[in-house]
Order: structure tokens, then C-alpha cells, then sequence
């Protein structure tokens, strides 16, 4: 566990030193960025269902607003730490400013696996959490969002503690909410859905035809799931599946509409009856068109990036590979579409609900998958032509144009 928080912390960090050499950024500006502005830890007490007191850890780092309220994930998970959340916050802040929405990055989470605790000990422990997250999130100050381990049902009950104790019928400091609640059409497939578009605009920029070609994808849960859908529906046929459960291979290519239901039905891929099991070293040498990293952080590293057998990795997952796995690929011309850009589709609708909310006018799903689809093209096209004519990868290239953004603020508050 250690090795990964100081990874994470590293990479960035590094990140950050590395595009310095590609802008002429103010020294000061880029120290700011640095570092969080909050880092908030609080520990709380939950009666389980056996009447026992249980003690819980939860984290919101508020990392920077200088566009506008801190935005951000809340997780659930047992290996959530604060330098993790420190590393999660900073890229949202890239996200928000890559695509130019007015919020400043956040995240937060509790340490535990929900899968340990039954519905109404989570709905305790999300009250609870909420309950003491109050002084700290608001609607124009920081809006938290389902992740990892959280749902439009664990954001309900943490918007209904928020409003009782603020005593107010206002829904809008959590996004990620049920639709009876105030949710978002399109919510739920916002992450997945903006991975396919940009896949979909690189095959169009390389001129590639997609019809057949082939995918693996690591983590099977909501963004693994409705990418694959997605991107199945572009012809394009998933050779590979790998979760926390194993990994499996299909030359034929996976039914992936009932491997998601079997996933969500028997908590991972194990069992299902397409596929031959398969390593997870095996899995990343796989001969295929594109690899998407869907789970945890720091998933591609130097084996694996040495292994690979593709012509693109898209970053699903916020951090899936380290700094030395992406020289590897540019060393072997293998594209990389960021996290930063891949993944944003989440926090894009996220901001439409948080607008619909504000208005009590609500859109349908039309609406929004054209609302997202128009803001993820135009990002992707942004980042890809920067990119090409300054000669560097597209994470480089998205974080310049990120930073570009955020030091216009910068310089006009100093």
C-alpha cells in the first residue's frame, strides 16, 4: 500500500514538472498547483446492525477553485487514502479546466468495502459521512459525485442528511442523484459514453475504419460496462475482460450486454460462461487494436507497457499508468488519450445536473448525449491538433492547455 500512495503522490507531481518544460508558465502559478488548498480528514462513529459502534475514516481534499466550486468524486472503497485523493483532486482540476467548466477539483471517500455492510448500515454511514462533510460542500462552494463504491442511492441519502441539517429543500450540492431526486438523465453512462467518443473521433482522425477491430478492457463496473457497450455498438468486438474476480479471453468476442448483467448479478466476471481464463500478464499481452484500463491506478506500468499489443490505450481509469509506461508507448508509437480528457464525460453531466438544479428545468436523454458528445468532440479535437503541432503525446498536450486556462485566473486574482 505504501509503494502506491508514494506513487501516486509522484506521479502528479511529475506530471506537473514535466509540462513546465512545454509552456511558459509563472513559476509561482505552477507551485500553487502543487499543492491542495484543503486537505479535510474527519473520523465518525456508525451503529451497525448488531448495536455495535463502528469507527469510520472519511477525506475531502479541495484541491483548487479558481474556476468556480470545487468538484469531485466520493468513494467508498478499503484502500481510499488521503494521498490518493490528493492525486484524484489535482486531475480533476485538470478536467474541469480542459473543459471548461466553471469547478475546481475535489475528492473525497470513506475507508471500507461496502460490499462488507447491508443497505441500511450504508445508508448510515452516507448520512453520517454527509453530516460531517456539511460545514465544508455546498452548492456554489464544493459539489461531491457518486465513484467508486457510490451510487445515485448513496448521493440521495447524502443530499437528504445535507438538507435536513441545513434546513433547505436546495439539491444541488450533489451531483450523481437519483432522477426522482434531482439526477441527470444520462448520468450513470456519462463516463462510458465519453470514452467511446473519443475513441471514436481518434479512429476519425487516423482514418482508421473501426468495423472489426478489436478491445480489451480491465474493470467490468459502471464506466467498464457502459464503454463496452457503447464502443460494441461502433462494431468494434472485445477480445478481453479483466476484473478483481480474473481475466478472460474470447477470440470470437464477448456478448457484452449479458456480461454485464452476469457482472452486476455475481459481483464480477468469475464464472461467466464465454472466454477461457487467462493471467493478468497474458491479458496485457493480448494482440489488439486497443487496450482500455477501466479499474485502479497505476495499472500499466513498465511490464505491462513493454508488453503491450496495440495501436491505443485510453486511460478509463483516473491514473492508470505511470509516467515511465507513457515514455515506453510514445517510444513505441502507441497513442495514449489521457484520463483527463477519456474520462471527463462523468463530471461534463455532472455539470449539466448541477445546471438543471439551479433552473428546476430538466433535460431528456437526447439532449444531453448531444450536449455531451458536441463538448467531448470539440475537447478532443482541441488536444489532438495542440498535440500534433507541437509534436507531443495528448496527455502533455491536454494538461498544457488545462494549465493555459487555470493561469488566466491565476494572474487576474494576483
Amino acid at each position: 500500500m505504501a509503494i502506491k500512495k508514494e506513487n501516486l503522490t509522484n506521479l502528479y507531481q511529475n506530471q506537473l514538472k514535466k509540462v513546465s518544460n512545454y509552456g511558459n508558465f509563472d513559476p509561482d502559478f505552477m507551485t500553487n498547483m502543487c499543492y491542495p488548498k484543503n486537505e479535510i480528514i474527519v473520523n465518525f462513529g456508525v451503529k451497525m446492525d448488531d448495536g455495535t459502534l463502528k469507527m469510520f475514516k472519511g477525506y475531502r481534499i479541495q484541491d483548487n477553485n479558481l474556476l468556480g466550486a470545487y468538484k469531485g468524486g466520493l468513494r467508498f472503497h478499503q484502500e481510499v487514502h488521503l494521498d490518493e485523493c490528493k492525486a484524484l483532486a489535482f486531475w480533476m482540476t485538470i478536467k474541469c479546466s480542459l473543459q471548461r467548466l466553471p469547478f475546481g477539483g475535489s475528492k473525497g471517500g470513506v475507508k471500507f468495502d461496502p460490499k462488507d455492510h447491508s443497505q441500511s448500515e450504508l445508508k448510515r454511514i452516507s448520512m453520517e459521512f454527509s453530516n460531517r462533510l456539511y460545514k465544508y460542500i455546498g452548492v456554489d462552494r464544493d459539489v461531491p459525485a457518486p465513484d467508486m463504491g457510490t451510487n445515485s442511492q448513496i448521493m440521495d441519502w447524502m443530499t437528504a442528511a445535507y438538507q435536513k441539517i441545513r434546513k433547505t429543500h436546495d439539491n444541488g450540492m450533489f451531483t450523481g442523484k437519483s432522477l426522482k431526486f434531482g439526477g441527470c438523465d444520462g448520468r450513470e453512462e456519462a463516463t462510458g459514453r465519453g470514452i467511446m467518443i473519443n475513441l471514436r473521433k481518434w479512429f476519425l482522425k487516423k482514418n482508421i475504419v473501426m468495423k472489426d477491430k478489436t478491445y480489451i478492457i480491465q474493470g467490468f463496473g459502471n464506466v467498464g460496462t457502459f464503454a463496452s457497450k457503447f464502443i460494441s455498438q461502433l462494431g468494434l468486438k472485445c477480445i478481453g475482460i479483466g476484473d478483481h474476480t480474473c481475466y478472460l479471453h474470447n477470440d470470437n468476442g464477448f456478448d457484452v450486454v449479458s456480461m454485464a448483467k452476469y457482472s452486476k448479478e455475481n459481483v464480477g466476471i468469475l464464472g461467466f460462461s464465454e472466454g477461457v481464463k487467462i493471467t493478468k500478464d497474458e491479458f496485457f499481452s493480448l494482440k489488439t487494436d486497443v487496450v482500455i484500463p477501466a479499474a485502479l491506478e497505476l495499472q500499466i506500468v513498465k511490464k505491462e507497457a513493454n508488453n503491450l499489443n496495440c495501436r491505443l490505450v485510453i486511460d478509463a481509469a483516473n491514473g492508470p499508468l505511470n509516467m515511465e509506461a507513457d515514455n515506453i508507448l510514445r517510444l513505441r508509437g502507441i497513442d495514449v488519450i489521457p484520463d483527463v480528457l477519456a474520462n471527463s464525460g462523468g463530471v461534463i453531466v455532472s455539470y449539466y445536473e448541477w445546471l438543471q438544479n439551479k433552473s428546476q428545468e430538466y433535460w431528456d436523454l437526447e439532449e444531453i448525449r448531444l450536449k455531451l458528445d458536441k463538448r467531448m468532440e470539440k475537447t478532443f479535437d482541441r488536444v489532438y491538433e495542440h498535440a500534433k503541432s507541437n509534436d507531443i503525446e495528448m496527455r502533455t498536450s491536454a494538461f498544457v492547455l488545462a494549465l493555459e486556462n487555470l493561469e488566466y485566473y491565476y494572474n487576474l486574482m494576483n
